[in-house]
């Protein structure tokens, strides 16, 4: 038994030492990164914690794990405009759907036709918003490869090879 409260030790002690740089999935489908993040499953989405405090909700963990890694990497900027663009687009698509049922159940072919033509600057703006959260979630995930493997870090000489002439 001596030996299991020492091999538990080691592993708390491990674990706390590099908590900053991890994302483990929790009970109940929550997951806990770097520490200081919580995602917590809702109704609609996902609540982000950071430190316990509400900072909002996210309507996919990939979006939600790309803003924790956003503000990891110091990237308030970015990552604000990625929880604008994410909550945006919820609206927007939940707007669409609700527009396309009202179209769908309407006898009239004039107010159909009305409504589908509104619909398509929606559905543009929202393939817009979802390539723009698209260019959000590559720039987190190249910081957090950048973090594991350091590829903008060369070895090499720093100094230049030319000759003087």
């Amino acid at each position: 038994m001596n030996k299991n409260k020492q091999l538990e030790d080691w592993i708390r002690k491990e674990v706390h030492s590099i908590k900053q740089h991890l994302i483990i999935n929790g009970d109940a489908g929550e997951y806990e990164l770097f520490g200081k993040f919580r995602i917590v499953p809702m109704d609609p989405g996902y609540m982000v914690l950071k430190d316990n405090i509400e900072i909002g909700k996210f309507s996919s963990t990939r979006s939600a794990v790309s803003w924790c890694i956003l503000e990891k990497h110091n990237r308030s900027n970015i990552a604000e405009q990625m929880l604008i663009a994410d909550s945006a687009l919820g609206l927007l698509n939940n707007d669409i759907a609700v527009r396309s049922k009202i179209a769908e159940k309407s006898r009239k072919y004039r107010f159909r036709e009305d409504v589908g033509t509104k619909l398509e600057t929606k559905i543009i703006r929202r393939k817009r918003l979802e390539i723009q959260l698209a260019k959000y979630i590559d720039w987190a995930k190249y910081l957090q490869q950048r973090g594991f493997y350091n590829e903008t870090a060369r070895t090499g000489r720093t100094t230049s090879n030319k000759a003087n002439r």
